[in-house]
């Protein structure tokens, strides 16, 4: 069989180096070309997978699986390289193998949690629980999932914390991107208004808002009182909106109200305080 080595020997012996000199250099050139090979060859295979897959256009989804693919052939492709450094310079890893078994069965004993990570991490991906870029909430975390693999799952929050959560510990999760939102607009009003007066503006407000963010995918609805507060009459407007959208929505919605109430001079009430004289 013709290898390699034997290629970058006979160069390698033109400089007349010393026989083991000679053999010890054409065993380095041999490593570094293979280890090279490996790398050039994750760069095409990840580059392949990425059109493969058409990440952008296809979603959440198919980002999780092209990476785990990814993951994957990254590590078969190192195997395989190794394997062939050690063919090249006839390393016999027979021995290497038997001890793998053997350690392998030691280390299973003793390493069921690591089991446990990596099914729970197959039924996450396979039955599609949560996705790459999906907002997820485990144990109180609450983040955008930068990375799935099969042992661990990496939650950024807003903050930009980075939280690494084994798979085998998801006991029960929250997928805020799974359907749409709502956002949950609470205001109050003075007790000195005329309901009915209140409601037919507050039709305006509504008709006037309808269409004026893309994310509302179905019309704000005025709720009507939520709760007779000490000083104010509570208020609800709702909305529905794409995953995740909601807190913007509310944010903007109560920035048009502020200025629709001051437009039509309606009060917002603030804390009072009323004592009677007996």
């Amino acid at each position: 069989m013709f290898f390699l080595k034997d290629v970058i020997l006979i160069i390698v012996n033109k400089l007349n180096f010393s026989e083991e000199i000679s053999n010890l250099l054409a065993s380095l050139i041999v490593v570094i070309l293979w280890i090279a090979i490996g790398i050039i060859s994750i760069y095409i295979v990840r580059q392949i997978l990425y059109k493969v897959f058409k990440i952008k256009d296809r979603g959440p989804r198919s980002l999780t699986i092209g990476k785990l693919i990814s993951s994957i052939s990254k590590y078969a492709i190192w195997f395989i390289i190794f394997m062939i450094i050690f063919s090249e310079l006839e390393i016999d890893i027979t021995p290497f193998i038997a001890s793998a078994g053997v350690i392998g069965l030691a280390i299973g004993f003793g390493a069921q949690s690591i089991v446990k990570d990596f099914i729970s991490g197959f039924f996450i991906i396979f039955e599609e629980s949560f996705n790459v870029g999906d907002v997820i909430e485990i144990d109180s975390f609450k983040g955008t999932v930068l990375d799935l693999g099969f042992r661990t799952t990496k939650l950024k929050n807003w903050k930009g914390d980075v939280n690494i959560v084994r798979n085998g510990d998801i006991n029960s999760l929250i997928n805020f991107s799974k359907a749409e939102s709502t956002a949950i607009i609470d205001f109050g009003i003075s007790y000195n208004i005329d309901l009915n007066v209140f409601k037919t503006k507050m039709e305006v407000f509504i008709e006037s808002i309808k269409d004026k963010y893309l994310v509302v995918i179905e019309p704000p609805k005025f709720v009507g009182i939520t709760k007779l507060d000490d000083s104010s009459i509570n208020m609800r407007i709702i909305a529905k909106t794409n995953p995740n959208e909601q807190y913007q929505v509310e944010r903007d919605i109560r920035s048009d109200l502020v200025l629709y109430f001051k437009e039509h001079d309606i009060e917002i009430p603030f804390p009072q305080l009323v004592i009677h004289n007996e």
